[in-house]
C-alpha cells in the first residue's frame, strides 16, 4: 500500500512543499530519469472535475510534451478506455504522472495529494476505469460545482502546474530556465 502525502494548499509555502515532495516521489518512481508524461483526467464541463483538463491545457501552453487530457480533448470516463492502449505504451518509455480531482470530506477539502502508485480514475463515482500512472496527484474538493470548488480550482492549478513544470527540467521553456528547483515565484510563470 502506498502512502499519500497531504499538502494544505492554503499554506503560504504550499507550492514549495508540494514541489519538494513531488521531486522526492519522482526520484523514487523514476530513478532512471525517463521523460515525464501526464494523464490529466476529468470532464471539461464540470467545475472541479475539470482540474485535470485545465492542468493539461496549461502544461501544453508551456510546451511540455507527452500531455494527454486537455480542455479541448479531455480524458474522461468516455474517452479514457480508448486512450488506455496508448497510455500503457507510453508508460514503457516515460514516467506517467496522473492528475485528477478527488472528492473528500470537509476536513480534506483544499488539500493536494501526492501518491506513489497508480490512480484509479472515477472511483469516487464508483466507475471502474483502468488504473494508471507511476504516481498521481489529486486536488481534493468537498463537492464539485460549488463555491468552494471555484475558489480552489485556480489555487490547485497554480500549485500543481508550477511544480510539474519545475520538475520537467528537461523540457523547460525559455521563460522558465533559471527558475531552479524552487517554485516560490510560480505565479510569474502561469
Amino acid at each position: 500500500m502506498n502512502r499519500t502525502i497531504w499538502i494544505n494548499s492554503t499554506l503560504p509555502d504550499a507550492c514549495d512543499i508540494f514541489s519538494r515532495n513531488l521531486r522526492y516521489l519522482l526520484h523514487h518512481v523514476n530513478p532512471h530519469k525517463m521523460p515525464l508524461a501526464f494523464a490529466c483526467i476529468g470532464s471539461a464541463n464540470v467545475c472541479g472535475d475539470n482540474l485535470g483538463p485545465l492542468i493539461g491545457t496549461i502544461l501544453t501552453r508551456h510546451s511540455l510534451p507527452n500531455v494527454y487530457g486537455t480542455m479541448a480533448e479531455p480524458l474522461n470516463a468516455l474517452t479514457l478506455p480508448d486512450y488506455m492502449p496508448l497510455l500503457k505504451a507510453i508508460e514503457k518509455s516515460c514516467c506517467l504522472v496522473a492528475v485528477d480531482a478527488a472528492i473528500g470530506n470537509k476536513a480534506q477539502c483544499g488539500y493536494l495529494t501526492l501518491t506513489k502508485g497508480t490512480l484509479s480514475p472515477g472511483s469516487a463515482l464508483r466507475r471502474e476505469l483502468p488504473p494508471l500512472g507511476a504516481l498521481h496527484i489529486t486536488g481534493v474538493f468537498e463537492h464539485l460545482d460549488d463555491y468552494d470548488c471555484r475558489k480552489l480550482l485556480p489555487v490547485f492549478c497554480r500549485q500543481i502546474t508550477a511544480a510539474l513544470i519545475c520538475s520537467s527540467s528537461s523540457s523547460l521553456t525559455p521563460a522558465l530556465r533559471g527558475m531552479g528547483k524552487s517554485c516560490h515565484n510560480y505565479h510569474t510563470i502561469l
